[in-house]
This record gives C-alpha cells, sequence and structure tokens, in this order.
C-alpha cells in the first residue's frame, strides 16, 4: 500500500493540539491562548472546563495516534466556546472510492442511531458526511489524568457528567488517481459541547474540508504555505 500524505488549509481560529499534557499544563496552554487571542478571559469556572476539554483532546491524541488535532476556544457572539477537530488515517480495501462511500453510506444508516448521513463531492474526491447532534459524552476522570471532583468546587464537569456534544464526521478514500495504490480511508471528526454554535463551526469547516489532498507521502507539490496551513505525512496507515 502506497504512503499517504494529507495537505490541508486551516482557519487560524483552530490550534494543534499538543498530545499527552498534564492537567496542570494543559491549563497553562489554555491560559496561554486566551492570552494570545487578548480580551478579558472567561470565569475561572470555564477555564476549568476549558482545560478538562483540552487534556482530553491531548490525551487522546497520544493514546490513539491520531496524526492531526486541533482546538477552537473563544467567543461566538460574546459567548465561550469550544471545538475539537481531529484527522485519522487507517487502512480500508476498496476498488473504487464511489464504491466505498456508497458502502459506508448504507452501514452509517442503518446502525447510526440518530445519525443524519449523505455524500459529499469534495475537490480531492467524494466523502461520506455523518452528523449526531446531540451526543451524549461522558468526561471521566481516568479519560483526562484529573481527580475526580464530585462537588463540582473546580466548576468542571464532576467524574462521570454528562455533556450533550455535536458531531460531524467525514469519511474520504483517497483515491488512487492522486496516490496510486492506496487503500487508505482519511476521517475527519469535529466534536463541540458548545451546540448552540453549530452553524458558526460549519461554516468555518467546510473551507477546510475543500482544501483537503492528498499526495504521495514526501511529495511537496502544491502543498499550501502559511500560517493557517497544515500537512501530514505518514507511512502506510493502520
Amino acid at each position: 500500500m502506497s504512503a499517504v500524505g494529507v495537505a490541508f488549509e486551516i482557519p487560524s481560529v483552530f490550534r494543534e493540539v499538543v498530545p499527552g499534557l498534564s492537567t496542570e499544563q494543559a491549563e497553562a496552554e489554555v491560559r496561554a491562548r486566551l492570552e494570545v487571542d487578548g480580551g478579558a478571559g472567561p470565569p475561572s469556572g470555564r477555564i476549568a472546563r476549558l482545560t478538562t476539554e483540552y487534556a482530553r483532546a491531548s490525551a487522546l491524541l497520544a493514546a490513539t495516534g491520531i496524526r492531526y488535532a486541533a482546538t477552537c476556544f473563544g467567543r461566538f457572539r460574546g459567548a465561550w466556546s469550544m471545538g475539537t477537530l481531529t484527522l485519522g488515517l487507517s487502512t480500508l480495501a476498496y476498488r473504487d472510492t464511489a464504491a466505498a462511500v456508497a458502502g459506508m453510506g448504507a452501514v452509517l444508516a442503518e446502525h447510526g442511531s440518530g445519525t443524519e448521513v449523505s455524500t459529499l463531492t469534495l475537490p480531492c474526491g467524494p466523502a461520506t458526511l455523518a452528523v449526531r447532534r446531540p451526543e451524549p459524552l461522558r468526561i471521566s476522570a481516568e479519560a483526562t489524568g484529573t481527580s475526580a471532583d464530585p462537588a463540582g468546587a473546580s466548576g468542571a464537569p464532576s467524574d462521570g457528567a454528562a455533556l450533550d456534544v455535536s458531531q460531524l464526521q467525514v469519511f474520504i478514500p483517497v483515491p488512487p488517481d492522486a496516490v496510486p495504490g492506496a487503500q487508505t480511508l482519511a476521517t475527519v471528526t469535529f466534536n463541540t459541547p458548545s451546540t448552540d454554535h453549530w452553524a458558526d463551526y460549519c461554516a468555518l469547516l467546510l473551507p477546510f474540508l475543500r482544501s483537503v489532498r492528498f499526495v504521495p507521502r514526501g511529495a511537496r507539490d502544491g502543498a499550501p504555505d502559511g500560517p493557517v496551513a497544515g500537512a501530514v505525512a505518514v507511512g502506510a496507515a493502520g
């Protein structure tokens, strides 16, 4: 199987997640980003909530080997908000991308309770889109490496607390005409507990999705430049 590289342009409001941070390091990262963004910071309870979410994303990145992850937190129309974006690559056997997309759509439609499934035509190729709104998500102390806070004194969700999370996933089989011999599925996942800002995030994600392109690993022609560009080069994904 050919090694796949992924190039993309991501809005500047998203910033790459540092993997494997402790809770203290995650809080320092959150505070530093809020200072860079300027303006008055959120109350201490909200900082604890953002820290919990950031630490969870950081732990997930370190544990699963996701190829790229970024967070967005700040204000939408005066309200504090956060979203997490990941991009992963995995092995998938297929003869053509259209058949792969149709098959994934059928499986998701049959087994994905509460999931809206459709097909996207992106510049990089056809894709399956799955939207889940909202999806209860439980945040546990074990997931973030933090101690339980049953009293909620820190302002963060208590151990086992449920959050309503909206999720968007896009499954893109890498076209063989972009990377000869590719048998690779790219999966973009976006989650946000800020469900009131769903439309705002969708407006940010569409240009990102349209910018995604695949190249053989090591190829640099056509790679994006600048502070809002990203590139992920990986070997045989598995």
